[in-house]
């Protein structure tokens, strides 16, 4: 079971590229403890819930530790119920905010990962305070002292105006002392372009050339380091993943956030199970744009309908940023056939 806790949608930033622009809502939210028990104990009665096995609990934003309160509320209520071995917390923060409650808070995340976008000028084009400073000063501060005490990840958007430093951005964060890295191609940006294809593979594979070169056997890149290229299995939306809001609103995965269309539920109601057979149906049917495609079965798009009706307004037509990334993937890593 996959659950995630969106524990408010405020942010102390507001980085240009947000899919939620966040930074700019008028009014923020906050989850209670109240919606919190009530997404648990909803979670408990779900036919996936097996404290006997793992269950991965996230916690999202907005910047999820603005709201300290109902993360350490949701833990606490987790390890009454489940053994601490078969949990897994996992956080995305933008790492402004490290102060000794928000240390401890990170001491027990066993997947933590980081936005760093690279070098100041590059970090700062885009994620800045909301009143316009840029971050990056105090991000890697906070980042170096992280990494004394979690094991995490910096993870980085990457965006058509930002590709062509990848390579530069990377080395330096690499010189810097951080040892996972994962860039991300921003599937959101509608400024990607067909030139920008030979753009990615090259700032890959100059990367790939310098961990290589440098013998650096203890980083982990995205997409360039040793890694297998499997199978996608099917949508788990509203059968093991489940994405609880601030307001109690319930959805299937952090693609559908936001959408009415898809919330499949509430804390106050429980599950639609009527519009969680919907989702299973289109996700079932093929992606008639993939079709020949000897990388189907390893694509998101051929697995995830709900991403490309996201990015291209179809269910069943792949957006092009996101074949170019499945595409990436598949040149830089081991193909398992067998999964």
């Amino acid at each position: 079971m996959h659950v995630v806790f969106w524990t408010t949608d405020d942010c102390n930033l507001n980085c240009s590229y947000c899919y939620n622009r966040i930074g700019n809502n008028i009014q923020k939210h906050y989850m209670s403890n109240e919606t919190a028990d009530a997404a648990i104990d909803l979670l408990t009665k779900q036919a996936s819930w097996d404290p006997s096995k793992e269950i991965a609990v996230h916690f999202h934003g907005g910047e999820p530790l603005l709201n300290c309160g109902v993360i350490e509320h949701i833990m606490e209520r987790f390890e009454a119920l489940v053994p601490r071995e078969n949990l897994r917390y996992g956080m995305t923060t933008n790492g402004t905010l490290y102060d000794d409650r928000r240390k401890k808070i990170i001491d027990k995340i066993d997947e933590l990962s980081v936005s760093l976008d690279g070098k100041a000028e590059i970090h700062d084009l885009n994620r800045k305070f909301l009143n316009g400073s840029g971050s990056f000063e105090l991000v890697i501060r906070n980042a170096k002292d992280i990494r004394q005490r979690n094991d995490f990840r910096l993870r980085m958007t990457v965006t058509h105006d930002t590709i062509k430093y990848l390579y530069d951005t990377v080395c330096f964060l690499i010189e810097e002392g951080f040892r996972r890295i994962i860039p991300v191609l921003d599937m959101y940006d509608s400024h990607w372009e067909d030139s920008d294809e030979p753009i990615i593979f090259e700032q890959f594979g100059k990367i790939k050339k310098y961990i290589e070169d440098n013998e650096y056997g203890d980083v982990i890149i995205s997409y360039v380091t040793e890694s297998e290229f499997t199978r996608k299995g099917e949508c788990s939306g509203g059968v093991e993943s489940f994405h609880f809001l601030p307001d109690g609103k319930i959805y299937p995965c952090s693609m559908t956030v936001g959408d009415s269309e898809w919330v499949i539920g509430h804390t106050d109601t429980g599950l639609c199970n009527e519009k969680i057979e919907e989702l299973q149906r289109i996700n079932k049917k093929e992606t008639t744009s993939c079709s020949g495609c000897g990388m189907y079965r390893y694509c998101t798009s051929s697995r995830c309908k709900l991403i490309n009706k996201k990015l291209t307004g179809d269910y069943y037509t792949a957006s092009s940023i996101a074949c170019l990334s499945s595409r990436l993937e598949y040149e830089f890593s081991r193909v398992n056939t067998y999964c």
